[in-house]
């Protein structure tokens, strides 16, 4: 292993500091193509699950369109979320077919007696599901009406566990 450099009271790991300029020149020298946005997330490592079993019983959704004050939710909160099978991006990558669409795609949702919870995809460096919750609450006045809102509680990883967690009360992911 070559010593490494020390420059200005800096130690330099050179092979550390090369890799990602390596892999950026490789990939413009060999041409590869952009990525752009799929139709469907079909293409992930953790697959949709078919069906989940909870500890309480819940209505299924399939489509943002029929949970609107869901959608008006995220858009209030400026979270752009596109519907099953429509066209989002889910890499970091954009290019000119790519610009202007979300970043993330609506999966699934349980609705239970108290509250809504909603799966979406989050495109990134890593895509990933997304699970949050929603709830009736009332906005500052006291005479406002109650309203579908996301109450903070969002966990990553598997969606059925991930549910049933929320479901069981945990907060974040230092929770699971």
């Amino acid at each position: 292993m070559p010593a490494p450099l020390v420059a200005a009271n800096r130690r330099f790991d050179m092979p550390k500091k090369i890799a990602p300029i390596f892999a950026v020149a490789c990939g413009l020298v060999c041409g590869l193509q952009p990525v752009y946005a799929q139709t469907v997330a079909t293409s992930f490592d953790t697959p949709v699950p078919a069906t989940c079993q909870f500890s309480r019983p819940s209505r299924i959704v399939t489509s943002l369109r029929d949970l609107p004050d869901v959608a008006a939710e995220f858009r209030r909160q400026k979270l752009d979320v596109a519907d099953v099978g429509e066209r989002f991006i889910p890499f970091d990558v954009e290019d000119e077919k790519s610009k202007g669409l979300p970043h993330r795609q609506f999966v699934r949702a349980y609705v239970f007696r108290d509250k809504t919870i909603v799966w979406y995809y989050r495109g990134g460096f890593v895509t990933n599901f997304h699970v949050v919750e929603l709830r009736m609450q009332r906005d500052t006045m006291v005479d406002a009406p109650l309203l579908l809102r996301l109450t903070g509680r969002t966990l990553s990883g598997s969606p059925c566990a991930a549910t049933e967690a929320i479901l069981a009360g945990v907060n974040g992911g230092q929770g699971w």
